[in-house]
């Protein structure tokens, strides 16, 4: 009597595992068809929307500059440079930001090398290098200056500057 209860148990299991298997492979195909849908729909798909207070916004919203302004206790770099845009953040509460961009004549080494020596002289504090040679960071009073620099594809000019400052409190 133990072996078609057994039967019986063991058909109500393949039974069981059959539909759920059916389910599972009915979902999939629900779900692939309705990505298909969506990538072949020419509906625009968005990005999700972050929900941050407007003050938000306002706060590092930038402004563009379109003449260099003066980097407060760091020396202006004295080979030959063209400034070629810039960034401030007149409204972030955490301090004082801007970003310039400047083409050079001078190799990456040349220029590195003035920033060492220059920031030294202005008793900035000169943090680790960077393992590629090619970043520079300095800190005083709390304020912190970065410069970076790469290879440049405009004629007469071999690299490119990005210096940023942050200035911390207002």
């Amino acid at each position: 009597m133990a072996l078609p209860l057994l039967s019986g148990s063991l058909k109500v299991k393949t039974m069981i595992v059959r539909t759920a298997r059916a389910l599972c492979l009915a979902l999939m195909a629900s779900t692939a068809s309705a990505a298909m849908a969506d990538t072949n729909s020419n509906a625009k798909i968005s990005a999700p929307r972050v929900f941050r207070p407007v003050t938000a916004d306002r706060e590092y919203a930038s402004e563009n500059l379109t003449q260099p302004v003066e980097i407060p206790g760091v020396p202006m770099f004295t080979g030959k440079a063209k400034f070629l845009s810039g960034l401030r953040y007149p409204n972030d509460r955490s301090g004082y930001r801007i970003g310039l961009t400047y083409a050079a004549t001078e190799d990456e080494g040349q220029i590195m090398d003035w920033y060492r020596s220059a920031l030294g002289t202005y008793s900035w504090k000169l943090l680790p290098f960077a393992p590629d040679g090619k970043t520079l960071t300095a800190v005083k009073d709390g304020n912190t200056f970065t410069v970076r620099i790469s290879p440049n594809k405009i004629p007469g000019y071999r690299t490119v500057m990005v210096l940023s400052f942050k200035a911390v409190g207002r």
